[in-house]
């Protein structure tokens, strides 16, 4: 955790900065393994010191590297001089100005998500603590399609997935279980709701598990009876697209050139108007990270790196008749890429 540390304070120099303060409560569990709902580090050329409130200062004492301070009437900003960053993505407008209005001597500058490049590319403790969230994740998708029986509702389904995750040592879900059957699959958000399985449906399962504080993410679909013959047309294009994707990770390919494949596929089918969300995101200690896999979005010029993990998930949408997503979480790795759940079936 120190490197991490050194590497913050290389951002120090690249803003010509003081000083660099992150509260961000996952930020600060990255940066120092420890779990508190507020508390400020406070990164300087020549040391960092964790500020914490009475809660937790005899835990942080106790396991930290970092030397600890109790945090008393905004007692992190004492002796601090000169230019400071603030993460402006976590930071309320309201927080910043109480602090421009009580330290006006200070110039505070915006650094917004100062750690999203460190955080992108994985350690190898992350990578296996990821693995894990992965495997469990799929074994509780092959759990869920067991249990596939006419009338079962999708919050049973949904309850099944995280009884059965927690129960395999998962400490939460990634996000509330996407479970839609039939024509809710067209929409790509839907929640779990009181609508009964019928022969005929298909069914759509988004859903993820949290292991040693990563997710897991993964997206499959299945068939209840007979499938409908559009549907399995949109599955076989959606599990093409994604795999001439998959053909392309390796570093220095850019991340909007994966979404760019998996939509020119789509365009000769004439099904891209279908398409309706990215392909994919950053995955680590949240669900959404850095980077959005998406051909005009803001990061789409960035390079693809040995460590990142991101998920691609091609999906095709067609209300009333239903929806088609498939989604992996993939690892770059030197020359390509690494399933992280290992089963690239159903």
């Amino acid at each position: 955790m120190q490197r991490k540390i050194e590497s913050l304070q290389k951002i120090l120099k690249e803003h010509h900065l003081d000083a660099l303060i992150i509260e961000s409560p996952i930020d600060l569990f990255y940066l120092t393994g420890l779990e508190v709902s507020k508390g400020y580090l406070v990164v300087k050329p020549s040391g960092s010191t964790l500020f914490v409130d009475s809660r937790y200062i005899e835990m942080a004492r106790k396991l930290s590297f970092l030397p600890v301070e109790l945090n008393e009437k905004k007692s992190f900003m004492k002796g601090l001089h000169g230019s400071i960053g603030l993460d402006s993505a976590f930071m309320t407008y309201e927080e910043y100005r109480a602090l421009e209005k009580g330290f006006p001597d200070l110039l505070f500058v915006a650094v917004p998500s100062p750690l999203k490049h460190m955080r992108a590319v994985k350690t190898p403790d992350e990578m296996a603590a990821l693995k894990r969230a992965a495997h469990l994740t799929y074994e509780g998708l092959l759990h869920m399609k067991g249990l596939l029986r006419e009338g079962i509702s999708e919050e049973e389904l949904a309850f099944a997935f995280e009884w059965f995750c927690r129960n395999k040592g998962a400490s939460g879900l990634s996000f509330e279980p996407i479970v839609a059957f039939g024509p809710n699959s067209a929409y790509p958000h839907h929640r779990a709701g009181k609508t009964l399985l019928q022969k005929g449906q298909i069914v759509l399962m988004d859903v993820g598990a949290v292991v040693d504080h990563y997710h897991g993410d993964l997206t499959r679909v299945a068939f209840f009876g007979e499938a409908d013959p559009k549907l399995l047309y949109f599955l076989q294009v959606v599990k093409r697209a994604q795999n001439q994707a998959l053909e392309a990770v390796r570093p220095g390919v850019s991340v909007g050139r994966l979404d760019e494949i998996v939509r020119q596929e789509f365009q000769r089918e004439g099904l891209e108007e279908l398409f309706l969300h990215s392909l994919g995101h950053g995955i680590g200690l949240e669900t959404h990270e850095y980077p959005r896999i998406r051909f005009d979005g803001e990061d789409a010029g960035l390079m693809l790196a040995p460590g990142m993990v991101f998920t691609l998930e091609a999906g095709l949408y067609q209300a009333p008749l239903g929806g088609v997503r498939y989604e992996e979480t993939i690892a770059v790795t030197e020359d390509g890429y690494e399933n992280l759940c290992g089963h690239a079936e159903f």
